[in-house]
């Protein structure tokens, strides 16, 4: 179920379940009775299959100041997921090249650039694990197209239920064990610092989390 985290008349955010398209603002929209009426502006975007902290402007001004904020790196964004492959490091800042690959809604990481690849940069820090699984903390200094999922998945530590890139079996819910939990920004009209954190899904407990 998709949750109001926080909201005023220029922006919201949302806490949500995966298997909802961030894109598809109608159906978000129509899920929360508080939102009817209103048009929502992605500022950015989720995986479908990710959950967590989404944020949208509620006016075209607001749009554009965070948007402009994402850009210039001022927004600090964290990530939790579970992998079943502890990485070599119990933290580490990973620096691959991403490249697209529209027709298979992928990216490949290599160590090196190659043409038309984008760098890619993110710090991860192990935070906890069970018997077969561990919780990573992620933090992100670029925003490209799966990066996290890329990223892991060449080190060897694919994200729990990401087949796409080398996890062995799907969740039956089809989720992946990837969640948005941390953000931090100015309000785009007052200037305010703002952040939100939100726990990590009830469902991750289950593997010893």
């Amino acid at each position: 179920m998709t949750t109001i985290i926080y909201q005023d008349s220029d922006l919201l955010l949302l806490n949500k379940p995966a298997g909802i398209d961030s894109q598809d603002t109608d159906i978000i929209a129509a899920s929360i009775p508080e939102l009817s009426g209103k048009e929502l502006l992605p500022v950015h975007r989720l995986d479908q299959r990710v959950s967590g902290l989404i944020l949208f402007a509620l006016n075209k001004e607001s749009l554009v100041i965070l948007n402009n904020a994402f850009q210039n790196r001022q927004v600090q964004k964290q990530y939790l997921a579970v992998v079943n492959v502890c990485p070599p490091k119990p933290q580490d800042t990973l620096v691959h090249w991403l490249l697209k690959d529209a027709s298979r809604s992928k990216s490949k990481a290599f160590n090196k650039e190659i043409k038309n690849s984008k760098k890619a940069e993110l710090k991860y820090t192990l935070l906890k694990s069970s018997e077969k699984y561990h919780l990573l903390q992620i933090e992100l200094f670029t925003g490209r197209f799966h990066q996290i999922r890329a990223q892991l998945a060449a080190i060897g530590s694919p994200i729990v239920g990401d087949v796409k890139y080398g996890y062995k079996r799907t969740i039956p819910d089809g989720s992946i064990f990837l969640q948005s939990s941390h953000l931090a920004f100015l309000h785009p009209t007052s200037g305010q610092q703002l952040s939100f954190q939100i726990e990590m899904p009830e469902q991750w407990h289950k593997y010893g989390l």
